[in-house]
């Protein structure tokens, strides 16, 4: 028996929803920060193909702190889950990187790759349906797996769970 309770799906999500909003309001203020870069230096490809890297780092960055600093996001607190490792202890750096670029690859690049590649053979909207459904097989994966697990946290060992009460005082 595990020494922590597992959050549920639902819960899952609603806390993936709330973090989508406001991964959405800091993107915005990162971008703002970068804007002034454009005006000066034009809109050149390399510059573009720079401000999607540091939004990439800001992202990376956010995540690594609030994993590694409690296991919590502000979204995750809100929805009282805790992300953990497979064991149940808190995340290091290594676990970080690794849930990052699983859940990078799988949230970005799939689907990028899969638009790209369907968007040869499909029309641009059988594309974008594609990509669609690689963007939503992370979360439905919870659906098929033994434990409820995002594919995400299944591949990089992780897990969301319940995050204890906290202590009054």
């Amino acid at each position: 028996m595990t020494p922590f309770t597992l959050a549920g799906k639902l819960r899952r999500l609603g806390s993936l929803l709330y973090e989508a909003l406001l991964l959405a309001a800091l993107l915005l203020a990162a971008a703002a920060l970068f804007q002034p870069l454009f005006v000066w230096l034009g809109q050149a490809a390399w510059l573009h193909a720079l401000f999607q890297l540091y939004l990439l780092a800001v992202l990376y960055f956010y995540c690594d702190w609030s994993w590694r600093r409690g296991g919590q996001t502000l979204a995750m607190k809100t929805w009282k889950i805790r992300l953990a490792r497979a064991d149940g202890q808190a995340l290091d750096r290594r676990s970080a990187a690794l849930r990052f670029a699983v859940l990078a690859a799988l949230l970005i690049g799939f689907p990028a790759l899969s638009y790209l590649a369907w968007g040869r053979v499909l029309a641009p909207k059988q594309a974008g349906i594609v990509a669609a459904l690689w963007l939503l097989l992370p979360y439905g994966w919870a659906w098929l797996d033994p434990d409820g697990q995002f594919l995400h946290d299944r591949l990089a060992k992780t897990r969301l769970i319940m995050a204890p009460p906290r202590k009054a005082g």
